[in-house]
């Protein structure tokens, strides 16, 4: 089942506002290609929403990927030695969205 903005907790302890998730949903930040960050403690959440926000992304009918880091890093430097670099330049500008987890590490 996937994540949905509709089963986000939003707390003043979270850090996250009901107004910040309805403006979210409405997905202004992906009309007018804005970036959100998501920081947080290992175990807050983060992944969780940004997993809805993608599935939101999806449900407004905007392409999105969900990169690890590590993972991007190792395509980049793959594609570049396979010829294939500008393929996937080409297949990640499409993209509307672009999910990268553990940015920080």
């Amino acid at each position: 089942m996937p994540a949905t903005v509709e089963q986000i907790e939003c707390s003043q302890t979270r850090n996250l506002s009901k107004q910040q998730m309805a403006t979210l949903m409405e997905g202004r930040y992906l009309q007018q290609g804005e970036n959100v960050l998501i920081t947080g403690s290992t175990g807050c959440g983060k992944s969780y929403l940004a997993c809805a926000l993608g599935h939101q992304a999806c449900v407004q009918g905007y392409k999105n990927s969900h990169l690890n880091m590590n993972r991007l890093i190792e395509k980049v430097t793959l594609s570049k030695l396979d010829g294939s670099y500008i393929k996937l330049l080409n297949h990640l500008e499409r993209q509307t969205l672009i999910i990268l987890y553990d940015f920080g590490l």
